[in-house]
């Protein structure tokens, strides 16, 4: 089976609501805060989560009194995080798999996307938000497998153990196509930018990646940096070395060294469960 059969099978169970694609166009065309509080205002799941980023007790005296003020006060850059967190986490909301856990998985992916976010401005990339969304759904591709095929996804983590980088080689071998090459494909019918699929397709191999093979290598090196923020790597006295799981391409291209690592860690742990809170709290409530 290649990508693109797989991803057919669940193209219909799984598709990007048009929503999230009329809400970005509108804030790229920057259109004013009553046009967005407008089109917000029709979702009341993602207007109780704008509300719930807007009134942080620790940073406002008073509650935000309408969705106009709560947009002001998140800002665009926040605003797009919050759709781009809400949209994945609603496409999958039903998914039922005895094989990963849904809370685990949301919490490594918001961990991988705000720390693309920061090693994006380490790096003094441009624009380094756009690396958010494509840290959030680098591991997409994974969800279709389990999905699809089950039985041999169990095979692969059972073989793979817990590093992302086996897991990676042993869909190759196992199953012939790998989650980044999915994910790419499912993202291409979603319509997103070509920079979010080809950083998603070679997120593993960032060498790979051509023009985009620095928005890869940050990709790449936020993984690292995610799993050392993961619960998992804190139990059962672990240890995780995430320098060694980073490929010394990626280092070069983005002008980064290891000494990011902790830094960053230290940077998105506490960020991460105040986002997971947000876009899917019964997740949050386990760490």
């Amino acid at each position: 089976m290649d990508a693109r059969t797989l991803v057919d099978e669940i193209e219909g169970l799984f598709s990007l609501p048009e929503v999230c694609q009329q809400f970005n166009r509108l804030l790229d065309d920057k259109s004013s805060d009553v046009e967005l509080a407008e089109f917000i205002g029709y979702d009341s799941v993602l207007t109780a989560r704008l509300f719930n980023l807007a009134n942080d007790n620790r940073l406002y005296s008073r509650p935000a009194e309408s969705i106009s003020e709560a947009i002001l006060r998140v800002g665009t850059d926040r605003l797009r995080r919050l759709m781009a967190s809400t949209t994945a986490t609603n496409v999958f909301a039903n998914m039922e798999s005895d094989i990963v856990a849904m809370d685990n998985y949301w919490h490594h992916s918001v961990c991988c996307a705000l720390a693309c976010e920061s090693l994006a401005r380490q790096s003094d990339l441009a624009d380094p938000q756009r690396l958010f969304v494509a840290g959030l759904v680098h591991d997409i591709g994974q969800l279709a497998i389990y999905q699809v095929l089950p039985d041999l996804a169990v095979e692969v983590l059972r073989k793979a153990g817990e590093l992302e980088s086996y897991r990676y080689r042993m869909e190759q071998e196992i199953i012939g196509i790998t989650h980044a090459e999915v994910g790419q494909e499912l993202l291409a019918r979603w319509q997103l930018p070509m920079f979010i699929q080809k950083v998603v397709e070679f997120h593993h191999e960032p060498q790979l990646a051509g023009e985009y093979a620095v928005e890869a290598s940050i990709v790449h090196i936020a993984t690292a940096v995610a799993n050392c923020v993961e619960p998992s790597w804190k139990s059962g006295g672990k240890e995780y070395d995430a320098a060694r799981q980073v490929n010394p391409f990626a280092w070069v291209a983005t002008g980064l060294s290891p000494d990011v690592i902790d830094a960053t860690v230290s940077e998105i742990s506490i960020e991460s469960l105040n986002v997971l809170s947000v876009v899917d709290p019964d997740s949050a409530m386990i760490f």
